[in-house]
């Protein structure tokens, strides 16, 4: 039976990254990703944030905080990814700008696929990491996926649409059979880790307010970079962490769980900020 499962939980990890990235594809135009790079000064700032001064939180928070290797590996794996495809849909119930969610999404997507091949292997030098094989693993289960929808998109665009709907319910599923194997096969290693928590909470809670900070007094700016800069992107760091730390499963629930309390805390709190801008 656990064989059963571990085949499910290793097949549907990328699966469900290659179906988010066609999903993130088929809902954006032209337009919506060029927007975002008008302004240069909130691109540069938003790179900082997500890919400097988060990894320096966490790596504050493992040097503080005595932690195992699997969570040391999966918070660091989190700090290196960026452009979660939940943030156009959380942006959305706050009422703020969905154009300028999905430039940024897109932005914090290519910036990880370039910067996890070369950052990996210099912070597990230890760790048998190859540069190319996650460079290639990003490609084709992130890059491609994301250009195909892209065209679509771009070319079909009606095709686009309904495609879009079957994609989302797929990741859905995907998410939920992610989980349900995750919990068959390391349900005794999450309740004698069940400690890390507080240090998850504490993460995204840290990193949300790296975003919130870098928006500075801008109402839409803010939010989207909450959202954006505290989500990370857990598929991809699950992605890597499955096919680089398989000794270390708690590397790869550690994202996932980043999923879990992230969008627990982001649904409402997106649901208040957005019946406020509706109220006023």
């Amino acid at each position: 039976m656990n064989e059963t499962f571990a085949l499910i939980f290793r097949f549907s990890m990328p699966a469900f990254v290659i179906f988010s990235m066609i999903t993130m594809g088929l809902g954006l135009t032209v337009t919506q990703i060029i927007e975002p790079f008008k302004n240069v000064k909130m691109v540069i700032l938003s790179l900082i944030a997500n890919f400097v001064v988060v990894p320096l939180f966490v790596f504050a928070i493992i040097t503080l905080i005595p932690v195992t290797e699997g969570v040391r590996i999966g918070l660091i794996l989190l700090s290196l990814c960026g452009g979660a495809p939940f943030i156009p849909m959380i942006v959305s119930t706050a009422k703020s700008e969905v154009g300028s969610a999905v430039g940024l999404m897109l932005l914090l997507v290519i910036a990880t696929i370039f910067l996890m091949p070369l950052a990996i292997p210099i912070l597990f030098a230890g760790a048998l990491v190859s540069s190319w094989s996650i460079a290639q693993s990003l490609i084709f289960t992130v890059l491609i996926p994301l250009l195909l929808g892209l065209l679509i998109k771009a070319w079909i665009a009606t095709l686009a649409t309904r495609l879009k709907k079957l994609t989302a319910v797929l990741t859905n599923l995907l998410v939920l059979t992610l989980v349900i194997a995750m919990l068959v096969l390391y349900s005794e290693i999450i309740i004698n880790n069940i400690m890390v928590l507080p240090i998850i909470f504490l993460f995204f809670l840290g990193s949300m307010a790296v975003g919130y900070l870098t928006g500075g007094k801008n109402r839409n700016a803010r939010i989207i970079l909450s959202v954006g800069t505290g989500l990370r992107n857990p598929p991809i760091a699950m992605l890597v962490a499955s096919s680089n730390f398989t000794d270390e499963p708690m590397a790869a629930i550690v994202p996932l769980l980043v999923i879990v309390v992230g969008l627990c805390i982001l649904f409402p709190l997106a649901k208040r900020i957005g019946n406020k801008a509706q109220a006023v």
